[in-house]
């Protein structure tokens, strides 16, 4: 970052890019911040806990940072409705293993971590720029040491160092100390592989926005069968400066800088559902709504309008022939692509489930 230069609005092409992915339900979409700051200064979410941000997550992986799943897991593959199962299912973790661990001051760690999400095919030499999707603001009934999201993955992976930046809305009672749904980013580094919310950590996420800013709390919610609310979040790869911008509709909020992250572009993506705990041993929380995914988007937790940015940097609807979808304890949770819905709702998933006692 020495040398790096601050990135204060984003390129005419990034706009045009933004201005073309999305239709008119975007100026529905709530987005309001908070009072904005003065000239000069921009928001900085610092949590009631006392964190450092080195999120450890204690759970078995290979000599690759892929998360082993020892246990028997079923992948259905949504263009031939066909089923494999085997033995060994991998699925990246939002960190590594412990081995890369370099912090050494009191942090917390998260277990009891669930999936329901649909994914690009792993293996493949596709690169992908970006990311986004209109999100449903929930706000699941949390306890202590819970948390559950909504949620976008971009990961890169280079023998066994992963890059990736996440964001989305989510409750996150051990971070943010409330049970309220905010805006939320997570992302790691090849310097930074344990993981760092939000802009917690130095040399990550740079903030620019005066008052929409990771942290901030949404406080209308929608309400399973009534009024609902939504957000528009995208993450994508500005094709002037290379840095990665996060937006809301054409607002930039902030970036990733080019030098730290994913520079041939994420080699996989998914969409969905993830919960936690912040503690060993605790029931798994519930997920969207609480209730299993229907085909009622009136009463699901969903993720409309599914795009990702390809390398000529072109925003498209994600190719429902190139995506298969996981849950890893469906008696919990569980995740439903309904493909293109309409032309508003585009391609469409909902998630969800109660949790409970949760197998990994």
């Amino acid at each position: 970052m020495k040398n790096h230069q601050i990135q204060t609005k984003p390129s005419r092409e990034l706009l045009s890019m933004l201005s073309t992915s999305n239709d008119d339900t975007i100026t529905k979409i709530v987005s309001e911040g908070s009072e904005e700051c003065p000239k000069g200064q921009v928001p900085i979410h610092n949590p009631k806990t006392s964190v450092n941000n080195n999120f450890i997550y204690p759970q078995q992986f290979t000599k690759e940072g892929r998360l082993l799943r020892q246990d028997r897991r079923v992948y259905k593959r949504i263009n031939n409705k066909q089923r494999t199962k085997t033995k060994n299912i991998h699925i990246y973790s939002s960190t590594l293993s412990q081995k890369y661990k370099k912090h050494t001051s009191k942090g917390f760690r998260e277990y009891n971590q669930h999936y329901a999400i649909i994914k690009t095919f792993e293996n493949t030499t596709k690169k992908w720029h970006g990311a986004q999707g209109l999100f449903d603001i929930n706000k699941p009934r949390m306890g202590q040491q819970q948390y559950s999201k909504a949620w976008i993955w971009l990961n890169y992976i280079q023998g066994n160092v992963m890059s990736s930046i996440q964001f989305g809305v989510a409750v996150h009672t051990r971070l943010y100390g409330d049970d309220r749904p905010r805006l939320t980013t997570l992302w790691m580094a090849e310097k930074q592989q344990n993981g760092c919310y939000n802009a917690l950590c130095p040399g990550g996420y740079v903030q620019v926005h005066k008052s929409i800013y990771p942290g901030m709390v949404y406080h209308k919610v929608s309400v399973p069968g009534g009024e609902h609310h939504t957000v528009h979040l995208s993450v994508a790869e500005d094709p002037v400066t290379k840095n990665w911008v996060l937006t809301t509709g054409t607002k930039m909020i902030g970036y990733w800088p080019r030098e730290t992250y994913m520079a041939e572009g994420a080699s996989e993506v998914y969409f969905g559902g993830f919960a936690g705990t912040s503690m060993a041993q605790t029931l798994s929380p519930p997920m969207g709504t609480g209730d299993f995914p229907t085909k009622d988007l009136t009463r699901s937790s969903f993720i409309k309008q599914l795009k990702y940015v390809l390398p000529d940097y072109t925003v498209v609807d994600i190719n429902s022939n190139e995506i298969e979808y996981y849950a890893n304890d469906p008696n919990c949770y569980n995740v439903m692509f309904l493909k293109y819905v309409d032309f508003d709702s585009r391609e469409t998933l909902t998630f969800g489930g109660p949790g409970g006692h949760c197998r990994l």
